[in-house]
């Protein structure tokens, strides 16, 4: 089962964290009402000190998936954090080790490149928070071929001893340009059945 969920969303859950699912995990969800699912809120934009550790924790967990530092990535994350990708044609995972072992299996091969920008966070209490960031990301696989993704990130924060963390995070999509590996492209808004072809050519997934 475990073999049959890498290969469905080797390619499909096309972003950092984002790349999901893993031996023993829990995935649900689709993309049959993906029309009516997928979009993004934006909050309300908040000034100050826990704001501006929220950005640095979002500005670590892309650098962490980049580095393939896992173990940092880890200590980013709660121990339940939800990670949603349905809108990005992949799973949702519940678990920070389960997400972890996906991204090791699925990104730890391939040379990515992560911005995240233009982030609108909001304190909904002295404890937690709320943000939206704008997205973009470069995967190369087999240094062969390559995705250039655009979309957003709504995630939702916890200050856990004194510390912020992760607790939800879901990427939607709004484009993938399909491209070679020097960042010239292929095939730009490409669909994703097009840009999943793509590369399970290239991994065999």
């Amino acid at each position: 089962m475990a073999v049959e969920i890498v290969r469905r969303f080797l390619a499909a859950a096309l972003g950092a964290a984002t790349l999901l699912g893993a031996v023993g995990i829990g995935a649900g969800g689709g993309v049959a009402s993906a029309d009516l699912l997928c979009g993004y809120s934006t909050p309300a934009a908040d000034p100050g000190a826990e704001v501006d550790a929220i950005k640095q924790l979002k500005a670590s967990y892309f650098s962490n998936i980049d580095a393939k530092n896992w173990d940092g990535l880890r200590d980013l994350l709660a121990p339940d954090v939800v990670e949603d990708t349905t809108c990005s044609a992949g799973p949702i995972l519940y678990g920070r080790d389960p997400f972890i072992a996906f991204l090791k299996l699925t990104l730890g091969s391939a040379s990515t490149h992560h911005q995240g920008y233009d982030p609108h966070i909001h304190l909904t209490s002295a404890t937690t928070a709320e943000g939206l960031w704008t997205l973009e990301d470069v995967l190369i696989f087999g240094g062969t071929v390559g995705v250039h993704g655009y979309g957003h990130y709504n995630d939702r924060y916890a200050k856990v001893d004194g510390r912020w963390i992760v607790k939800y995070s879901k990427l939607t999509r709004t484009r993938l340009d399909l491209i070679n590996p020097d960042g010239t492209v292929i095939q730009a808004n490409a669909p994703i059945d097009v840009v999943v072809a793509a590369v399970k050519k290239v991994t065999g997934g």
